[in-house]
């Protein structure tokens, strides 16, 4: 797990597709205050992108998603509010699917 405070470590993200790195680079240039914590997995030809966003002084924490195939330079994105991943998992749970 890759850990950014305030800015993103370029080293971590050289491998992304252009485009969802440049979004990556753009969530945390507009929070200053947040931490982000990233993860980064890759299931050939898949590779999925998860950045939290804590931000402690704005009381908020936001999930975002980035999934991408390695053919062309399309990538899809979600955020989720932690109190949605939650409600997510919870219904994951109750349909018995996790």
């Amino acid at each position: 797990m890759l850990v950014f405070e305030n800015q993103v470590n370029e080293k971590a993200l050289m491998g992304l597709n252009r485009n969802c790195k440049q979004h990556i680079i753009e969530i945390v240039d507009a929070s200053p205050t947040s931490q982000f914590y990233c993860h980064i997995t890759t299931e050939m030809p898949n590779v999925h992108v998860y950045l939290i966003e804590h931000n402690l002084l704005e009381t908020y924490t936001i999930c975002h998603c980035f999934s991408y195939d390695q053919f062309d330079e399309d990538y899809s994105y979600q955020n989720l509010s932690s109190i949605q991943v939650k409600m997510m998992n919870q219904f994951l749970q109750k349909a018995n699917i996790i």
